[in-house]
């Protein structure tokens, strides 16, 4: 039964995603809804901000066929995703103001998690001690927090082709393993059907030759999609199935959210806002070191591909969370440290 609907879903995932990726581009492009080059964003013509719709209507499939979206906490994920793609989208449209944005964004998260019982209770012994408990009104707050930070993450990760939609995948690989592998195989063939809809998506977004002028963008409401559908899987795996540590949720997300802290940590020691506008991000560091788009993807890719391997294998050999608490302490070290290395420029 199980593989009958995995077999089903891996083919009307993409196929719903590609559908409304066929008939939305033409749509985005009669009515505006376009990215606009300007003096930060390097693409020549603009391109339609509609990826994040075409994920989401492979999400949704992937929750049909998978029987996900039948269980009331996955349907105030589903609630929680509409709300805050709506959001970005508007952002996309009329450029929000950040505050009001993030009260949004709190609220949402707030609700849907409240609602739905999916939020962090524990930390778990993260030095190898007692368990760190975080339970009612601070787990709940403190999930807030986190999915602020990962949705954020995610949309300032989004600053070259193929990039936050490369790295989600890569952490939806890795929960998609330790959710199977855990038994947890509900959670296990979402997080799994859900690559296909970025992949699909992805295929856009990097023009392979046979979709030249088929070009898309996630676009705010897209990248906010990302993170929290990272956000909410990561919790889920880690607090209400148990499939991995929550420390393993920091290797998962990996470089989105190393990237955003060393960025602000470079702000601000420099004397900065944290939001105030730069080329400091990774991806910017390696395309003025000479490496062109494609290939600033690839090492990004690969970086945080190593960071979910190595959360991946360290619960399945069954490591100490001790073990993986410190290796986040270096992860966060070397990256620092690269981040310096590269430099970038602190004006827009």
């Amino acid at each position: 039964m199980g593989m009958d609907v995995g077999l089903l879903g891996s083919f009307l995932v993409p196929l719903s995603s590609a559908i409304a990726a066929f008939g939305l581009l033409p749509l985005a492009r009669r009515v505006g809804f376009v990215d606009h080059p300007d003096a930060r964003k390097q693409h020549g013509v603009p391109v339609p901000l509609i990826g994040g719709v075409v994920v989401f209507v492979g999400l949704v499939m992937a929750g049909l066929t998978s029987g996900l979206w039948h269980g009331q906490a996955w349907n105030w994920c589903l609630a929680g995703a509409v709300a805050l793609i709506g959001i970005g989208t508007l952002d996309d449209i009329f450029d929000l103001s950040a505050r009001w944005r993030l009260v949004f964004q709190g609220m949402t998260v707030a609700l849907a998690c409240a609602a739905s019982g999916v939020y962090i209770e524990t930390l778990g012994a993260l030095f190898g001690g007692d368990v760190v408990m975080l339970v009612g009104l601070p787990g709940l707050l403190f999930t807030v927090v986190c999915a602020l930070a990962c949705i954020n993450a995610y949309n300032m990760i989004d600053g070259i082709d193929g990039l936050a939609g490369g790295v989600t995948l890569i952490t939806l690989v890795g929960v998609a393993i330790l959710s199977l592998a855990a038994g947890h195989t509900g959670t296990g063939l979402f997080a799994a059907l859900a690559c296909l809809a970025l992949l699909t998506y992805l295929l856009f977004n990097l023009e392979i030759p046979l979709l030249r002028g088929w070009k898309m963008f996630l676009g705010d409401g897209g990248s906010t999609l990302l993170g929290f559908l990272v956000l909410w899987l990561l919790v889920a795996g880690s607090q209400r199935d148990g499939s991995f540590p929550p420390i393993v949720a920091v290797w998962l997300v990996g470089v989105p959210i190393l990237d955003m802290l060393a960025v602000f940590a470079r702000r601000l020691l420099s004397g900065r806002s944290p939001l105030s506008a730069d080329r400091i991000h990774i991806h910017h560091g390696l395309l003025a070191r000479g490496l062109n788009a494609r290939q600033a993807l690839v090492v990004v890719v690969a970086m945080h591909g190593a960071m979910v391997a190595f959360g991946v294998a360290g619960t399945l050999a069954g490591w100490s969370e001790l073990t993986l608490t410190l290796g986040t302490f270096v992860a966060a070290g070397l990256y620092f440290s690269l981040s310096l290395l590269l430099g970038g420029r602190s004006a827009a």
